[in-house]
């Protein structure tokens, strides 16, 4: 019985452990605001939602991020689906997507 405690506690502390981990990796929270002269700003929420604005234009959709890639999914203003892979770096308080910095405000 105690060796089962044990191993249950072990495999407890090990699925919390990889939550944790999966959890910090996957989202983005807050806005960012784009380095460049354009100075867009991606919005992104905890649900994988992501509002996108560049000269008052804004455009709503999802994001997926997985290892060093981030997948941005959208309709079109005439109704298509899209879906665009791009690289993806977090350093600090800054985002990289396909090279171009967004800072945290």
């Amino acid at each position: 019985m105690k060796k089962f405690v044990k191993v249950a506690a072990v495999v407890m502390i090990l699925v919390m452990a990889a939550s944790m981990f999966a959890g910090c990796s996957k989202t983005l929270k807050g806005t960012y605001k784009a380095t460049d002269s354009a100075g867009g700003t991606l919005t992104f929420d905890k649900d994988n939602k992501v509002t996108g604005e560049v000269f008052g234009l804004s455009v709503d959709g999802e994001y997926e991020i997985e290892d060093d890639q981030i997948t941005f999914k959208y309709s079109s203003i005439i109704g298509v689906d899209m879906s665009k892979d791009f690289s993806f770096e977090k350093k600090g308080g800054s985002i990289f997507i396909d090279g171009k910095e967004f800072v945290k405000e």
